[in-house]
């Protein structure tokens, strides 16, 4: 475990004075009565606990105090360089010390995820600047917590949301007010979108959101992992079905069959792929990132290579809402990257990018923000993508794992344009809006695009390519229609009821391991079609056999089923595969092989 410092003004002797040392105290929780300041090193204090710190990333363990702050009781403590992780501790917690060796390693245990630390960088973060951005074309993503609340966001405002991306997410609203119902159906569940879809309708009748007539063009890319238990596929098929009732099933690509479990799945970064737990950032050889960005805005540029030559910028996200940002479970900072040209006010485009629980920048650094996959992009294509950020609170709103309000922990407007979360995003989008030069459009002849196939399941394709760098003034014009042929020597046919805007297309109700063939053919203004582009052919993957696979506590799986408990014990139901003390804090993959029969671990 890491040394650990006594609190000091400024950075103590060893410790680096950059970004990776940082200075935490629980600010917003009782102190003597008193909303929590750091300690007044002159003034002495009520002897009445001794405090230290611990890595929830590591072992569970307590750490004595060697070097006190004038020998009095109540000490904080900052942070340094860990030895045992490449950025610095934020994942940490304050625990009381006991007279007994023995007790406080009980109570390290028994009390680790309850009290959250809000800890403050080092240097200040800014404002956040304006840039040559369109505030009314923007894309969203996230992962988890962070899929329902970009399409949320992206239901709620689909005026100014072309595309939505869900990595293990769940059709708007589906909680309904309600955590019990967020934690069971919403996550291992199989929710009803047809009552979801009415009741967003009533939604934008009542003006809550936007009219739900701009969903028809929105796009969306959906992505659940073969071994997710946390959310499982039934939930996202939900997702699916919700976005069917108000557009066409061309402008969704949905990918399943990677073995990834719960995570947001990445090229060549994280953890193995069918691990749930960490960081939930999975290596699996497949660029989420890329591929949704590439599914919501059309063939992009190739992603640069090297390190990514944009700038990290570190923002105030208390800007954007009254009152302290705790108090609606988003933290005092975020971070946006901000390409070099988008930084010098060329036209750029933006996307926002949501983490899951437990992956808030105070908990993970930057693992999520540097390492997701977006900035290489982002770089190549002059995209700003924003990482807004969450924090754990559990005194109010209680929310121990730093999710964003899907159920409304916050308040019932979760998932209404007067939700405090989405409201400030809105804020931070407008900001980010504020230099948009209009650069007007004039006709132009459309050239024929390349079309690019660009991913596959065992029963969908995904096209896309390179939209017109001009909008045409007329409308209509630059719309395509998409040929198919279903074999070598098969007559291409025409697969669009409608004429096809943007950049992609989702081709759906495959048949497995076929190969099919693709061209287009773009529209002028009178709707008469150009030439032929390319043809572009893509095999469909095999169908991947059965997987159920269940991510929870032990205690939840004995409740809701799925092991069986002894002296305190569980055992996965039907093998007996020992699982460990019956406890919520110790979690367990199970998965159905048959009818009520678990085993422990992934899909293989």
């Amino acid at each position: 475990m890491a040394s650990l410092k006594p609190w000091v003004p400024t950075p103590a002797r060893g410790q680096d004075p950059s970004n990776r040392n940082r200075t935490c105290w629980p600010q917003g929780l009782p102190f003597h009565g008193r909303t929590a300041e750091p300690p007044d090193p002159e003034k002495p204090q009520r002897p009445r606990f001794q405090w230290a710190l611990i890595d929830l990333q590591g072992a569970p363990a307590v750490t004595r105090v060697t070097e006190p702050v004038r020998a009095r009781p109540i000490h904080w403590i900052s942070i340094g360089h860990s030895p045992t992780h490449s950025q610095s501790w934020s994942a940490i917690q304050l625990i009381k010390l006991y007279p007994s060796r023995v007790a406080r390693r009980v109570a390290a245990g028994l009390i680790a995820g309850l009290l959250p630390l809000w800890c403050h960088p080092a240097t200040d973060p800014v404002s956040l600047s304006g840039y040559n951005v369109d505030p009314n074309r923007i894309t969203v993503s996230g992962i988890s917590s962070g899929a329902y609340m970009a399409v949320q966001f992206a239901v709620a405002h689909s005026a100014i949301v072309k595309g939505v991306g869900a990595v293990a997410g769940g059709p708007y609203a589906c909680a309904q007010g309600s955590a019990v119902t967020a934690i069971s159906t919403c996550m291992v569940g199989a929710p009803d979108a047809k009552p979801l879809a009415e009741a967003a309708v009533k939604a934008a009748a009542a003006g809550d959101i936007d009219p739900l007539e701009h969903l028809a063009t929105q796009k969306a890319w959906l992505f659940s992992g073969y071994n997710d238990g946390v959310v499982k596929r039934t939930v996202s098929d939900a997702l699916y079905e919700f976005y069917k009732n108000f557009t066409s099933p061309d402008h969704l690509f949905y990918k399943t069959g990677l073995t990834a479990a719960h995570s947001h799945v990445t090229l060549a970064y994280g953890q193995v792929c069918n691990k749930t737990g960490g960081d939930f950032m999975n290596n699996c050889r497949y660029d989420a990132a890329g591929a949704l960005l590439t599914h919501l805005l059309g063939q992009l540029k190739p992603k640069a290579t090297g390190k990514p030559k944009g700038r990290i910028v570190k923002f105030s996200q208390s800007e954007f809402h009254t009152g302290e940002a705790w108090l609606i479970g988003m933290s005092h900072e975020g971070f946006a990257y901000v390409p070099t040209r988008c930084a010098d006010q060329q036209p750029c485009r933006l996307h926002i990018a949501l983490h899951g629980c437990k992956q808030y920048a105070t908990l993970i650094n930057d693992r999520y923000y540097a390492h997701a996959g977006y900035n290489e992009w982002a770089d190549a294509n002059d995209l700003i993508i924003l990482y807004p950020q969450t924090v754990a609170t559990t005194v109010t709103p209680f929310n121990p794992n730093g999710c964003w309000d899907w159920w409304g922990y916050v308040n019932a407007d979760y998932a209404k344009k007067s939700s405090a979360q989405i409201s400030a995003l809105r804020a931070m989008v407008e900001r980010i809006g504020s230099n948009h030069l209009d650069a007007g459009s004039a006709a132009a002849e459309i050239p024929a695009p390349s079309v690019t196939a660009v991913d596959a399941t065992s029963s969908s394709i995904a096209l896309a390519w390179m939209p017109p760098s001009t909008v045409p003034a007329v409308p209509g014009a630059g719309e395509l229609n998409v040929y198919r042929a279903e074999c070598a020597t098969c007559p291409f046919a025409k697969i669009n009821a409608k004429p096809v805007s943007g950049g992609s297309f989702g081709d759906h109700d495959l048949s497995p391991r076929k190969t099919y063939a693709y061209k287009i053919r773009v529209l002028d203004a009178t709707g008469a079609e150009g030439p032929d582009s390319n043809v572009v052919r893509k095999s469909t993957a095999a169908e991947p056999p059965p997987c159920d696979p269940y991510r929870r506590d032990n205690a939840s799986h004995w409740l809701e089923g799925r092991a069986d408990m002894l002296f305190g014990f569980t055992y996965a139901k039907g093998s007996r595969q020992p699982m460990g003390l019956g406890s919520p804090l110790v979690e367990t993959t199970l998965t159905q092989t048959k009818p009520g029969y678990f085993v422990i671990g992934p899909c293989q």
